[in-house]
């Protein structure tokens, strides 16, 4: 009995945890403001990059040069 127990409060640990959010997308060729589904192991945040482009990445893109990131769900509208 102990080990189920103990199976079943290590469960959320091995499902992994993903994150969501949802941001805008442009890059001059084939999306034009395009609402952006995003998910991944690691957490995620919106961009806006210096030559307009936008999508979503994770949170360590955001250090670069002329990237600019929110948290928030369609924050780089």
């Amino acid at each position: 009995m102990k080990v189920y127990l103990l199976l079943l409060l290590l469960l959320p640990l091995c499902s992994g945890e993903q994150h969501h959010i949802e941001c805008y997308g442009e890059d001059f060729l084939m999306v034009n403001n395009q609402l952006l589904h995003c998910t991944g192991k690691v957490q995620q945040a919106c961009y806006t990059r210096d030559n307009g482009e936008k999508g979503c990445t994770r949170l360590a893109n955001c250090d670069r040069p002329g990237w600019t990131c929110c948290k928030t769900n369609r924050c780089n509208a």
